[in-house]
């Protein structure tokens, strides 16, 4: 999804309106309190290993204080020397700095009497694995993907938190996506340059990508980030992407690069939503040059692509849509995207209802073929975003509508093994409320039943 919100039409969205928190959504919606176990205090802060010059960072779990660390396969880890972090004043008593064989979990004890058991593991997880971990997701859209303002700009000066992170692990999410928009059509040198192939990424913006991202890690969740608002690329065609393609080239390089050594709990996604004059052919060429750029630094990562038209459902169910090759040794580790807020009247719209058997066999018709195409291709299949609006110009959404067309959409592409990530904008689409800390009863508690 994006600022503007996108309709389906003629099988493709069009761009509608801008989802703000200036239309409130309906009165009648329940936002409750979010419970479940706190995390712990985070005493150990990190924990980091370098293996032939690349440094992996572990997953720090804060509820369950534990340290999982991949290394690549066939790495030797009985005598691994790590690098540990821990909050001020406290230190490591055991087993400290020295090097240690990590054939099976190790206790780390900190001062402060809490303790971390470490795992290494070498094993490389599949895309299916991957998609697995994924499972519910739910994105934090108007965000870092906000532009051409800073983050902040669309949600009345609320940011990104790592309270976000602890409410979604609270409520049961496994995943969350974090779209992030990181150049414009003319310089921007807050977030990336428009020098063409030596482009760079600002290194405070990317600062703060590095915070959120390790924020959602840290809470024990997968994470999707992508490149989103990039309008300077994905709405063109022919040789106006051939043009660009040396700036997103080198953008994707350095997102590789800074984040090689992250843990596969981290997934790429290329482009969000491909859109205007952008065709398949134009997305599969493009696809297939970032995952040439994505590969020497992340051999093994998976990495989500998606088809043109906002990332259609009916590219995929009509089979119009083709994958890129990926070469990784034991892949390919890929998954395909696609959103959905069909049927763009209701979803999108306000108008009518929803729940009908017929609304709800047209629904699974289409899920149904999207997972038989997938599977056809041999990769797995992420509903990167679905959703539908709280109101639409002064028109509220049924809620009884709404809540049905959440409970059956989950339900259907959860049995169809299609992992997925709510679209929640802070705005019209609102599911978390990021100041009061409380969710949106009826449509949470509808989805995580499933």
């Amino acid at each position: 999804m994006k600022r503007f919100i996108t309709l389906f039409a003629a099988l493709s969205l069009l761009v509608s309106c801008q989802s703000t928190l200036s239309s409130a959504p309906s009165t009648t919606v329940t936002y409750a309190a979010i419970t479940g176990s706190d995390p712990q205090a985070e005493s150990l802060t990190g924990f980091t290993v370098t293996v032939n010059s690349v440094t992996y960072r572990a997953v720090v779990n804060r509820f369950t204080r534990a340290v999982t660390l991949y290394l690549p396969s066939g790495t030797a880890v009985t005598a691994l020397t790590p690098a540990v972090s821990t909050a001020s004043g406290l230190t490591v008593t055991a087993p400290s700095t020295a090097a240690v064989d990590f054939s099976s979990p190790v206790t780390y004890t900190l001062s402060d009497g809490s303790s971390y058991v470490v795992t290494v593991k070498t094993d490389v997880p599949s895309a299916a694995t991957v998609n697995g971990w994924i499972g519910k997701g739910i994105n934090v859209g108007n965000d870092l993907d906000a532009w051409p303002g800073a983050e902040g700009s669309w949600t009345n000066s609320v940011v990104a938190q790592e309270t976000f992170f602890d409410d979604y692990k609270k409520l049961g999410f496994n995943s969350v996506r974090i779209p992030i928009t990181w150049g414009e059509a003319t310089n921007k040198a807050d977030r990336l340059s428009d020098a063409g192939a030596a482009s760079t990424i600002n290194s405070t913006f990317m600062n703060r990508v590095d915070q959120v991202v390790g924020w959602a890690i840290d809470a024990g969740l997968t994470v999707v980030i992508n490149a989103h608002h990039e309008d300077w690329i994905r709405t063109l065609t022919g040789s106006a992407v051939t043009a660009q393609m040396p700036r997103f080239e080198a953008l994707w390089t350095q997102i590789a690069e800074h984040f090689k050594g992250w843990p596969p709990q981290l997934v790429f996604e290329i482009l969000n939503e491909p859109q205007g004059k952008m065709t398949n052919a134009d997305v599969v060429i493009l696809n297939q040059a970032i995952l040439n750029k994505i590969r020497p630094s992340n051999p093994t990562r998976v990495v989500i692509v998606g088809s043109n038209s906002y990332n259609s459902l009916y590219t995929l169910k009509d089979g119009s849509f083709s994958l890129p090759t990926d070469s990784a040794a034991g892949g390919p580790f890929l998954i395909a995207n696609f959103h959905n807020y069909n049927p763009w009247t209701f979803a999108g719209q306000s108008s009518g209802s929803w729940g009908s058997s017929s609304d709800i066999a047209s629904m699974k018709a289409d899920l149904d073929a999207a997972a038989a195409w997938a599977a056809g291709k041999s990769v797995p299949v992420y509903m990167g975003e679905y959703g539908v609006t709280l109101q639409y110009q002064g028109t509220k959404t049924d809620l009884t509508s709404r809540t049905a067309w959440y409970t059956q959409v989950t339900k259907i592409a959860k049995a169809d093994g299609i992992s997925m990530a709510l679209w929640d904008d802070y705005g019209d689409f609102k599911l978390y409320d990021r100041v009061n800390r409380t969710y949106d009863k009826n449509a949470l508690d509808a989805v995580l039943a499933q």
